[in-house]
């Protein structure tokens, strides 16, 4: 049989333990890596998360009861509808 020399062997060996060792260590630095920008992330949503909640404020006050009847009476000049006896006695 052709058998390797012993020093290819020893190489070859030494070459898979160098490479999972390298693995280990990239592994290692990318939870790192990963784990900072997540907290940099976390840290860029504070603000988004309390812009979201004033736009959510804004858009509950616009969308009131109150200012889409008070903008309907001045602006657009509309009333109440008067009930009649006739209509009232219909119910």
């Amino acid at each position: 049989m052709n058998r390797l020399p012993t020093w290819l062997e020893v190489l070859g060996a030494t070459l898979i333990i160098l490479l999972l060792i390298f693995l280990y260590l990239w592994q290692g630095w990318q939870v790192i890596y990963l784990q900072r920008r997540v907290s940099e992330l976390e840290e860029e949503l504070i603000p988004l998360r309390e812009r979201k909640r004033e736009l959510q404020i804004t858009v509950a006050r616009y969308f009131s009861y109150d200012r889409i009847e008070r903008i309907a009476k001045e602006r657009l000049g509309m009333v109440e509808p008067e009930i009649t006896e006739e209509e009232a006695s219909s119910e």
